[in-house]
C-alpha cells in the first residue's frame, strides 16, 4: 500500500514539474521576445567581444578525449 501511495505522489510530483517546466519555457520565450537588444547593445557587444578574446582554438571535436575517458572509467570498473 505504501508503495502505491509513493508511486501516486511521484506521478503527481512529475506532472507538477512538467507543468512548471512548460510555464517557465513560456515565460522565457516571452522575455526573449520582449528583450530590448538595442537598449542593451553595448553589453551584448562586450560579452561577445570577451568570448572572442578568450576563445580557445580546438583542433578536434573532443570525441577522442571522450572515448579516452570512457575507456579509463571502464578500466577502473574492471579493477574494482
Amino acid at each position: 500500500m505504501e508503495s502505491i501511495i509513493k508511486n501516486k505522489q511521484t506521478k503527481k510530483w512529475v506532472k507538477t514539474w512538467q507543468r512548471a517546466g512548460t510555464a517557465l519555457d513560456e515565460i522565457k520565450q516571452r522575455e526573449l521576445r520582449a528583450y530590448d537588444y538595442n537598449k542593451n547593445r553595448k553589453i551584448i557587444d562586450e560579452m561577445l567581444q570577451w568570448a572572442h578574446d578568450h576563445r580557445k582554438v580546438r583542433l578536434t571535436t573532443g570525441l577522442v578525449e571522450q572515448q579516452r575517458l570512457f575507456m579509463k572509467m571502464k578500466n577502473r570498473e574492471k579493477q574494482s
